[in-house]
């Protein structure tokens, strides 16, 4: 049995629509009672700051999937740190008690030689404490996911939608490596029967590197919009999150977090992945093709 936690998300939502689950049962953790119809998804309810919930959520359990990323209220930092430790900690400790044989997760990408944003240097605890737990795992790392739902791409999408003229401040030249939504998920569900991924790490992205100000230009020139981007010193977090908060359905104090973390390149480490799973990352141009279907 798999376990799928943020199983209304906008990964774990996509992670339990897929057919390759099919007659696989899945358990969901969820905070507020929900009926199924299908014999093979059940639903139990607790949270992740809840240990006990989780000694009930996981007892039978073979597979953890773990989609949980706390980011709280700006100046808060301290808040989330230890809410994403407690957490993690808590379902080590569940999955260890009940025999859990794998955690499959999903977390932000990071280059160890730069100093981290609170929101990275969460993640990347997070995924120490998942390594050490003396549990297998296997551990997916992304940059800006293309996706609809997705903080990363909603920011992306709103700036260049609605500001004829486009600010780049101090992160413009900052390094990512995007990956399509649909690639994502892929990942995460073929790893499952792909014991050569059990213990493994993995940046995945497609074979595109751009700076984050490249990336907006180019998703301008796709979208069919003229541009004029600006270069202005400083980061603005602020008034930024504060803007597009008004502009996208994302929360203001998550775009907060997302818009301190682009100081950070996000740049894949060579892997083994397509000699894994048969398939490369569509590129750029062919994930937001996707996007606009």
């Amino acid at each position: 049995m798999i376990l799928l936690t943020g199983a209304t998300g906008f990964i774990g939502g996509r992670v339990l629509k897929e057919p390759a689950l099919k007659n696989v049962k899945v358990r969901c953790l969820v905070r507020k009672p929900v009926q199924s119809d299908n014999p093979d998804i059940s639903y139990v309810t607790g949270d992740v700051l809840d240990y006990d919930s989780l000694l009930k959520a996981t007892a039978g359990v073979d597979t953890v999937y773990y989609f949980i990323h706390m980011m709280g209220k700006q100046k808060e930092q301290a808040k989330f740190d230890v809410l994403d430790r407690t957490a993690i900690t808590n379902m080590v400790k569940a999955c260890r008690i009940n025999g859990v044989k794998r955690i499959i997760h999903l977390t932000g990408m990071s280059d160890p030689r730069e100093k981290l944003s609170h929101h990275l240097a969460s993640r990347k605890e997070v995924e120490d404490i998942i390594k050490s737990s003396g549990i297998d795992y296997t551990i997916f790392r992304a940059s800006v996911i293309m996706g609809r739902g997705g903080g990363a791409f909603e920011i992306l999408d709103s700036a260049v939608r609605n500001f004829p003229v486009i600010p780049v401040f101090n992160w413009g030249n900052t390094h990512v490596q995007p990956v399509y939504i649909g690639d994502v998920i892929r990942y995460l569900v073929e790893c499952l029967d792909k014991k050569e991924t059990l213990n493994k790490s993995y940046d995945i992205g497609c074979s595109e590197i751009f700076t984050y100000k490249e990336l907006m230009q180019e998703y301008a020139r796709l979208l069919g919009l003229k541009r004029i981007f600006v270069r202005i010193p400083g980061s603005w977090h602020r008034i930024s999150s504060f803007v597009l908060g008004k502009m996208s359905s994302v929360n203001p104090n998550v775009i907060y977090w997302l818009i301190e973390s682009l100081r950070n390149n996000m740049v894949c480490e060579p892997n083994d992945l397509k000699k894994i799973f048969g398939f490369e990352p569509v590129s750029f141009k062919e994930s937001v093709m996707k996007l606009m279907e």
